[in-house]
């Protein structure tokens, strides 16, 4: 009996061991009414996040199933050399809240759809509609194919990141904002097929005050809000039909210092670009007369080179252009030089030859000696918890989109790009890769529940194997979940 109605509630930065703290403590009754007595209708997990370990590449892969070198997404900030949604025009992306030089891109992605226009892979709800399916979406920021989008309010967005003093909203009003949006598109239209509910504020609160916090936030905020969506929504639903539950994060938090010391700013790589005879874009707009882009993305940045004398469609000359770069990079982490603060901070500098490979081709590791390895055997020697399952993630991040040179920051030496926070993500490292998942299909026989779990792991597994033995990633709980839709 497959599911008439399924609910999507995604959280930002839940880290799956503060969902299973707060729920074995009993500190989350909402949470432990959807699992049932023992479990016995839900089950928790996690997944791991794409590579970057960061929002918009992530959430994407939630909504697709894909990886981001097939939904072109790859990462909170990126760079579109060729122009692929601005009409052949390059273009700098930062869909952030943060750090960003194109002020207006975070407006626009819950305005006019900025996000979702980049998505190049079909979404849940358009594959939901060609079936007769009804849905809608609510604060996220993918809704193509969706039946309504109700994005938050720009001004409660703005409360929440830039307000200050007594106009400034808590990550707790942000999210009873969207459940708000949520109670009253129910009460106005009823349920439809499929619901997505997305709460952004656990991850604000989270890299304001520290992963630690998480466990209190969901204690605090979001289990009320989970047990009040669902009021409204069993209110709805048929008895004979109880709606499947989703609730899945997009990536994991670690604590950093909130200090000048340890955040990386765009300024503080000019100089190391400028020392190779770059100008690297520094103000919104330059996109398209610089000749270099550092596209931040917490512990990890895509660096992009502009062939001398041509236009950015044009591939770099790797040895010439891409490799004495990347080398800076290396020399900053050993001696400081241009880049004082990337002294000691790298853990790798992976580099790619799109002018003879092309530009889906794979990374290589540059090591700090100026040779090429293979990334098998570079992480093969960085500490395990430091790269969680590296190479099928970078490969799933390699397209047209990603950069020419990738640096990431080694989670040890504390340091990330960007303004300072408290919590941080984007790397690699396992804090930052394990993203919570939580199912649950209350209402049912506990051999109904079964059978949709199995379903559910059966069709991850199939698609884990032929693509080389990997682990879950947040890719693939569409693809689980569609099995139990289709079954």
């Amino acid at each position: 009996m497959p599911p008439r109605h399924i609910v999507l509630v995604f959280i930002d930065g839940l880290r799956p061991d503060a969902l299973v703290e707060a729920v074995r403590a009993d500190e989350a009754p909402h949470f432990q009414a959807l699992l049932g007595e023992g479990e016995n209708r839900g089950w928790l997990t996690s997944v791991l996040a794409p590579a970057p370990s960061i929002t918009f590449a992530s959430q994407a892969s939630l909504v697709t199933g894909a990886h981001p070198n097939r939904h072109d997404v790859p990462g909170n900030q990126f760079f579109d050399r060729f122009g692929m949604h601005h009409g052949g025009k390059a273009r700098h992306y930062a869909f952030d809240v943060g750090d960003t030089l194109e002020v207006d891109d975070a407006v626009e992605v819950f305005t006019r759809g900025l996000a979702g226009r980049c998505l190049g892979a079909r979404t849940l709800y358009e594959r939901a509609a060609s079936r007769g399916q009804h849905a809608v979406v609510v604060g996220h920021m993918y809704a193509n194919g969706a039946d309504r989008w109700l994005p938050p309010k720009v001004e409660m967005l703005a409360r929440l990141t830039k307000a200050p003093g007594p106009l400034k909203i808590t990550p707790a009003d942000f999210d009873r904002h969207v459940l708000a949006l949520a109670l009253d598109e129910l009460r106005t239209h009823g349920l439809p097929n499929i619901l997505t509910v997305y709460f952004m504020g656990l991850d604000a609160y989270s890299h304001a005050h520290g992963p630690d916090g998480q466990r209190v936030y969901v204690r605090e905020t979001l289990d009320a809000l989970v047990g009040e969506l669902r009021s409204a929504v069993e209110a709805l639903a048929s008895k004979a039909y109880p709606p499947f539950w989703v609730l899945a994060a997009d990536h994991g938090q670690r604590a950093v210092p909130a200090d000048d010391d340890h955040a990386v700013p765009l300024r503080a790589m000019e100089p190391l670009f400028a020392a190779e005879g770059r100008d690297l874009l520094d103000y919104p707009g330059e996109g398209r007369h610089s000749d270099a882009v550092m596209a931040f993305n917490g512990s990890m940045a895509l660096v992009y080179v502009r062939r001398q004398g041509e236009t950015w469609a044009q591939p770099p000359d790797f040895h010439n252009e891409v490799l004495p770069l990347a080398r800076r990079f290396w020399q900053a982490h050993r001696r400081g030089a241009a880049a004082p603060a990337l002294e000691g901070a790298v853990a790798a500098v992976l580099v790619r030859d799109a002018a003879h490979a092309g530009w889906r081709s794979s990374y290589v590791a540059l090591t700090p000696e100026g040779e090429l390895e293979t990334l098998e055997a570079w992480f093969h020697r960085l500490p395990t918890d430091d790269a969680v399952e590296a190479l099928p993630r970078l490969a799933g991040m390699a397209s047209p989109l990603a950069g020419d040179v990738v640096v990431l920051l080694s989670p040890g030496s504390k340091r990330y790009f960007g303004h300072p926070v408290r919590g941080l993500h984007g790397g690699l490292s396992a804090e930052v890769s394990e993203a919570a998942l939580m199912l649950a299909w209350p209402g049912v026989t506990p051999a109904v529940w079964q059978q949709a779990r199995q379903q559910f792991v059966h069709a991850v597994e199939v698609r884990c194997q032929t693509e080389g033995g990997r682990r879950p990633q947040t890719a693939d709980v569409l693809v689980g979940l569609e099995a139990v839709m289709l079954a």
